[in-house]
């Protein structure tokens, strides 16, 4: 599944990618395509592509390409070949030299081979959707779509990056350019990787930051532009004859994104099969959070003649054994073991019933449903009180309590320490490090990332306090595992997760909008309730509280402790997982469960969050000390 190659620095060598390929591959090895050039082999195997162009140049492609009909105008003309990207890629490349890559708008990561000049050429898109890894081996780069294409060769070391899973444990920004294993390298998102005589170098093409600000005199303007933008994005990533499906929970994203989908399709005379997770067993109810969704899920699906409303449960299987078989797909840890269940049974319906693309949400918190939360501290880290006031007195007409105004502005203005003593006096303190991880504390200490992770306590704006677009920029960052979801999704499924929200072009637009627009007379998420009134249901543009994934979570995890009592000790006899895990915490989590139906807000930090994340990082490492394919 995907794309990889292998080049030499010298001529006289030839190169094999052989079990490279066997372990990317999920069909038939009649799909597989390679090309052999001097000291230099490229293959892609199943939906990837391969072109070759006048001397000595092949692409290999692994993805989608959404602007062709721009891309065909600006190349040269409408006989450019429509069904294989790899020689869009190449044309583009002749056209644009290494810039090639900012001018091709899709979920893709690619490879060119530039024989001539001896030199390899290596970008993936600005959302990560298809990741691209490689591996230095003095004389030679080996490349891949997923790090197991790597890793079935016997050259390529087995070997953990600890400060990466201390990252990984403490929800800490990674080095976009590390991965999970210690000689495994990564091409970040919105980058290109040259290897050049032996020699790489790193090009950040993509800069947001960068982008101006968008300014309109009516705020309708706005809602246009985002209405116009989702429909581009859902309708390129439904431009096929397969069946789509979609993920539709009680929320904004996932019910746009349904919404726009099922009007396209229903033009088309097509259907669209939405599936939602709800729970089977009673669970402990949160102030501002509902945990069954399915109500809001079925008033939107009833909006719409042609979805099919499918129902997964949340406890469709065993805890753990969702996980293993999530994670024989997967190469990096389940970040929330008790979701696994649930999104592996939306899976299993939708390949049964021949779903072959599948739209989510996953993004649209930070893009069309952004709740414009930095407005008021960037206001005051300006030094705009006057602003700053009306911001404030907008969020207390639109619902926020004054003590959460009073918090917000705290939090902006004190320095962190003084803020968490102040938020502990008043009994609204911060989660702590130890709530949400089990990161051993040793090893953070061993690697120098104590201080961070205290410091951060999970929490971004933390670390990109007033500047929204920082704050969202850094959560696309810290997100680099849906790419490798997503092909442990098709590789065990068949079917193709597509996030309309992480559309590139989308998300540029929303990180242009300014602030405002997003909490409008002090509403958060305003841009998108008022850009799909009359399109999704009131009771979910009206929803003013959070839904909670898997909410009876507690059922399958206590039916699960028995197993996960056996594999914390099997863990135990891991160097490798002792030294990334606190394993004396998860005995002790272990030895002190709680009573059937106590799970308690503290409990679900200690054990939905700290102890299954420490469970899914263990149960990846005892994957990767098993040794070489």
């Amino acid at each position: 599944m995907g794309i990889c190659g292998r080049v030499h620095i010298s001529t006289e060598v030839a190169p094999s990618v052989e079990r490279t390929l066997t372990a990317l591959s999920i069909g038939s090895s009649r799909q597989h395509r390679q090309w052999t050039g001097a000291g230099v082999r490229l293959a892609r195997c199943d939906d990837g592509a391969l072109a070759t162009g006048r001397q000595a140049l092949c692409a290999v492609f692994d993805g989608r390409i959404d602007n062709l009909p721009d891309l065909k105008r600006q190349l040269a003309g409408p006989d450019l070949p429509d069904a294989d990207p790899a020689a869009i890629v190449l044309l583009a490349y002749d056209r644009w030299g290494d810039g090639f890559c900012d001018q091709i708008v899709g979920d893709y990561a690619c490879a060119v081979w530039d024989g001539p000049r001896r030199r390899l050429v290596m970008a993936v898109d600005p959302t990560g959707a298809r990741p691209l890894f490689y591996w230095l081996g003095g004389d030679e780069i080996l490349f891949a779509s997923e790090p197991r294409g790597l890793l079935a060769d016997s050259e390529v070391p087995r070997a953990l990056d600890e400060q990466r899973m201390a990252r990984w444990l403490s929800h800490l920004p990674a080095d976009p350019q590390s991965s999970l294993y210690k000689d495994i390298r990564a091409v970040p998102p919105g980058h290109s990787v040259i290897w050049d005589g032996g020699a790489t170098r790193l090009e950040r093409w993509w800069r947001p930051e960068n982008l101006p600000a968008l300014r309109f005199t009516d705020s309708r303007d706005y809602e246009a532009a985002l209405l116009a933008a989702l429909e581009q994005a859902v309708a390129c990533r439904i431009d096929t004859d397969e069946r789509v499906g979609a993920h539709l929970s009680g929320g904004l994203d996932s019910s746009a994104v349904t919404a726009i989908a099922a009007r396209q399709l229903a033009a088309q005379g097509r259907r669209l099969t939405a599936f939602t997770a709800a729970p089977d067993h009673a669970f402990s109810p949160r102030r501002g959070v509902f945990g069954d969704e399915w109500g809001h899920a079925a008033a939107m699906a009833a909006l719409y003649p042609n979805i099919d409303h499918v129902r997964a449960s949340n406890n469709d299987s065993g805890l753990l054994e969702a996980v293993e078989y999530r994670q024989s797909g997967l190469d990096c840890p389940v970040l929330n073991p008790s979701n696994a269940v649930w999104m592996n049974a939306i899976d299993r319906q939708a390949r049964d019933r021949g779903v072959k693309v599948m739209l989510t949400g996953l993004m649209g918190n930070m893009t069309i449903s952004y709740d414009g939360g930095e407005l008021l501290a960037a206001r005051l880290l300006k030094g705009d009180l006057p602003g700053a006031a009306r911001t404030a007195l907008a969020n207390r007409r639109g619902g926020q309590g004054w003590l959460g105004v009073l918090g917000e502005v705290a939090d902006t203005v004190l320095p962190i320490p003084v803020r968490r003593r102040l938020r502990a006096a008043l009994n609204h303190g911060e989660p702590a490090l130890s709530d949400f991880s089990a990161v051993n504390p040793a090893l953070l200490e061993e690697v120098g990332l104590d201080e961070a992770a205290l410091s951060m306590g999970g929490n971004l704006r933390n670390l990109a306090r007033g500047d929204s677009r920082a704050l969202r920029l850094a959560v696309f960052g810290r997100t680099g595992a849906r790419g490798l979801w997503a092909a442990a999704t098709r590789r065990l499924y068949g079917v193709d997760t597509r996030d309309p929200t992480s559309d590139r072009r989308l998300v540029e637009l929303c990180l242009t909008i300014p602030d405002e627009q997003f909490r409008l007379d002090g509403m958060p998420r305003s841009l998108i309730r008022r850009t799909m009134a009359g399109l999704v249901p009131d009771v979910i543009l009206t929803e003013r509280r959070k839904g909670r994934q898997a909410a009876d979570w507690w059922t399958g995890f206590d039916a699960a402790r028995g197993q996960i009592a056996s594999e914390v000790s099997r863990l135990a006899n891991s160097t490798t997982a002792s030294r990334a895990i606190d394993m004396d915490r998860l005995q002790t989590l272990i030895d002190n469960w709680p009573e059937a139906g106590a799970a308690s807000e503290q409990v679900e930090k200690s054990y939905k969050l700290a102890l299954s994340r420490a469970l899914g990082a263990g149960l990846f490492i005892r994957r990767v000390e098993g040794g070489n394919a």
